[in-house]
């Protein structure tokens, strides 16, 4: 069986900041199992490309991401999984970085044919965020008015979806998903691809295939028991394996606030 991949994004609007704290995170975290580690540098500078093949000490390939426009992190995973077919692949995003030892193990072992595993996921709604008001700095006419636009493409609360910082699956699986031509033009159709109607879990849903939340526990949870994986906003994220923007934002976030947040996520506030 060949090698699981690691894809990591590295998108030069960002600079190097976030590929430097995950070369630091894959150092400090053992994978677990033996793989093959590409590094994606998506529209950066020749500058930025040089300090970082000079300057990483790490054993990896570089993909060298040039597509003209921007068409965020999935329009080049797709470009990517079309350099390895049918392997299995872990795409991370430019702000995501392992936080737990065994982090790629537990995806390899959890792994079955017909499946995509995450290790974070969420019931939020981006229609219900805005029809409920949840955004306090925007006014509710707003809100109402791009919550009755969402709900086009995104249904109510719950709407459970694996957040698409970071996945495992298969590379034919995922080029097998039906996209909008795979061109991403704004950020919202990123947010869809991942959360809307049509989005990747749904999409996965309608064929049969198994969606699971990977803890560090090395368990995975199908959708009915996200919410006991004890990773994204979920009390203290002890579980989480792979660490992201979000889960940052929720980490230092203060008990109002995370309750929001968990509101938002899972539908209820865990009170221990």
């Amino acid at each position: 069986m060949k090698k699981p991949i690691i894809v990591y994004l590295s998108y030069g609007g960002f600079g190097i900041d976030p590929i430097l704290k995950f070369i630091k995170q894959y150092h400090l975290f053992e994978s677990g199992t033996e793989h093959e580690l590409q590094i994606c540098l998506k529209n950066h500078k020749q500058s930025s490309i040089n300090f970082v093949k000079e300057n990483i000490n790490v054993k990896c390939n570089f993909i060298i991401d040039d597509f003209q426009n921007n068409d965020y992190d999935i329009g080049s995973y797709f470009r990517i999984a079309k350099k390895f077919p049918n392997r299995n692949i872990l795409f991370i995003g430019t702000h995501s970085y392992p936080i737990k030892k065994n982090w790629l193990k537990i995806f390899v072992d959890n792994y079955v044919a017909n499946s995509i595993l995450g290790p974070s996921g969420s019931c939020s709604s981006i229609s219900s965020q805005h029809l409920s008001f949840y955004y306090k700095k925007h006014s509710k006419f707003q809100q109402f008015r791009w919550g009755l636009k969402h709900f086009l493409k995104v249904k109510l609360f719950p709407n459970p979806h694996l957040r698409t910082n970071c996945f495992f699956l298969n590379t034919d699986d995922f080029l097998s998903l039906k996209v909008n031509n795979k061109k991403f033009v704004k950020k919202i159709e990123t947010n869809y691809f991942e959360s809307g109607r049509g989005s990747m879990t749904n999409q996965f849903l309608k064929r049969g295939f198994k969606i699971f939340v990977v803890n560090s526990d090395n368990k995975k949870f199908e959708i009915s028991d996200w919410y006991k994986s004890e990773t994204f906003c979920m009390d203290a994220q002890n579980k989480l394996i792979i660490s992201d923007k979000q889960s940052r934002i929720f980490d230092v976030a203060n008990d109002q606030e995370k309750k929001r947040i968990m509101q938002d996520c899972w539908g209820y506030v865990n009170n221990k």
